[in-house]
């Protein structure tokens, strides 16, 4: 399977002040639904994977990981895309930043609901009347007991040598349209960036993972891992 990674800017434009604004306003599905538009437009079923981040000028910035090759012709955004097939071997360390979607199911009254990890933590311990910094200590533990499953980290074909450094965790709101009903319905998910440093344990797997995302939301720019050798 040929991949592409690929680095995608807003073209100086007309319409970019309009673009800007349907971005601001439907967070996340906006810009799947931009980068699907502009760039994977010939692909019926998505095959792409995002990570949102923003430049220099503070206009987002996405990286896109693609099994199709993006149309460089676009309207709204200028693309660099190269091929992504790196030589990976069992025991290669590499330092890598993860936006992830932590979730876990939980049965209630005969019926299974999947919840964000951290908000979940928060609402157990509601009645506790912690300080602040031990509240988000317990969520933060939440996240590395998550992301550190080993069951988990050898569907992925990897192990984590250091604990994640969670830099920041963001709740999103977006409207999503159903195809079927035609109305738009809420849409609330949780995202957290972690770094740290991994071992790969089966590189096989790894890059089959990679492929596809790792956790939930992939749709709504979670689950793009970026890796470099160190």
């Amino acid at each position: 399977m040929q991949l592409y990674l690929s680095k995608v800017t807003l073209s100086p434009s007309a319409n970019l002040a309009k673009v800007l604004l349907e971005l601001d306003q439907n967070d996340a599905y906006a810009s799947h639904q931009l980068l699907w538009r502009e760039l994977f437009h010939r692909d019926e079923k998505r095959q792409f994977i995002y990570r949102q981040e923003v430049d220099a000028h503070q206009l987002p910035l996405f990286y896109t990981l693609s099994k199709t090759q993006p149309d460089p012709y676009s309207r709204y955004c200028r693309v660099e895309s190269k091929v992504f097939a790196p030589q990976l071997h069992a025991g290669q360390k590499l330092a890598y930043q993860l936006r992830v979607n932590p979730t876990v199911c939980i049965t209630k009254d005969g019926r299974q609901q999947r919840h964000d990890v951290v908000m979940h933590t928060k609402h157990q311990l509601r009645d506790e009347q912690l300080q602040p910094h031990v509240l988000q200590q317990h969520m933060d533990d939440a996240v590395h007991q998550w992301l550190g499953h080993e069951s988990r980290l050898s569907r992925w074909g990897i192990k984590l040598d250091t604990q994640p450094d969670i830099q920041s965790y963001t709740q999103h709101g977006s409207y999503k349209k159903n195809r079927r009903e035609q109305h738009k319905h809420h849409v609330r998910f949780s995202s957290v960036d972690v770094q740290g440093i991994l071992t790969v344990t089966d590189p096989e797997r790894f890059l089959s993972q990679y492929a596809e995302g790792f956790g939930r939301a992939k749709a709504m720019g979670c689950g793009l891992m970026l890796i470099r050798r160190i």
